[in-house]
């Protein structure tokens, strides 16, 4: 499922691909359209141009030149394609530019949206989005605010959206993985010390899978995501990886190294 790091790099992809290109057409389906009619979005991308990007955790935001933003969110399987030739396999939005080629947003299993948006900002706050962990207000001060007072597991609240906007399940585990902290700790039962250590990881490991280009074959072999496999040895331990279930979701970790706490 796409997380953060794979939408900043769909974000970067759209920039480099598809900016002040004027849209020809548009090519709809309405399947994952949400909260706005189909028509209401191809009259506000018919004969504009993408003027800029932005990425609020999951959700990926393309500005208009006739004002307003489309907005996608990616679901499990949802990614962009440019081309010059024919629309891949399950695109559910495709912009056709008038100098030749499209940008297609290609989503297999449907579980993404689409929509459009007045205003990023008043999107976010509607939707009670906490903060991208990349952005700057998301200190380590912002960072221990936001997790004062959190019930449940450390892995349940990274992976709360309304606390921090972006962290699916892949890269909470490896965050915690890396910080040696066991994803079923109490967050409540956590020191300062426990998540400063959280707050380095977190913003680490989102740069660096970034600049791996969130590719698995690209990450570092001390990483989990390599290894996410039940009984494959702990490269960073004599331990071994193990498969058990939190907050309702496959979770990886190893016991070795990795301290559950509370």
């Amino acid at each position: 499922m796409p997380e953060l790091p794979d939408v900043e790099l769909f974000k970067r992809y759209a920039d480099a691909t598809s900016l002040h290109r004027d849209v020809d057409d548009v090519f709809l389906r309405s399947q994952l359209v949400d909260d706005v009619s189909p028509g209401t979005i191809r009259r506000h991308l018919r004969g504009s141009r993408l003027e800029e990007t932005r990425r609020h955790g999951k959700h990926l935001f393309l500005r208009s030149s006739n004002g307003g933003w489309l907005q996608l969110h990616f679901g499990m399987t949802g990614l962009l394609e440019s081309s010059s030739g024919d629309a891949p396999p399950h695109t559910e939005l495709r912009l056709d530019f008038a100098d030749g080629g499209h940008l297609a947003f290609v989503n297999q299993r449907k579980f993404g949206t689409i929509s459009w948006v007045d205003d990023v900002d008043e999107y976010v706050a509607a939707g009670e989005l906490g903060p991208d962990p990349l952005a700057d207000d998301v200190d380590l001060p912002a960072f221990l605010q936001r997790l004062e007072s959190r019930r449940g597991t450390i892995k349940g609240a990274l992976m709360n959206q309304e606390v921090i906007a972006g962290l699916g399940n892949v890269y909470t585990d490896e965050i915690c993985f890396q910080a040696g902290i066991d994803p079923r700790s109490a967050t409540a039962h956590l020191d300062d010390g426990h998540l400063r250590m959280l707050h380095a990881t977190m913003r680490r490991v989102i740069d660096e899978a970034i600049a791996c280009h969130a590719s698995v074959e690209e990450m570092p072999d001390d990483w989990l995501l390599p290894h996410r496999e039940s009984d494959l040895p702990c490269p960073r331990c004599d331990g071994h990886i193990e498969r058990t279930e939190v907050t309702g979701r496959s979770t990886y970790l190893c016991a070795g190294h990795q301290q559950r706490i509370g």
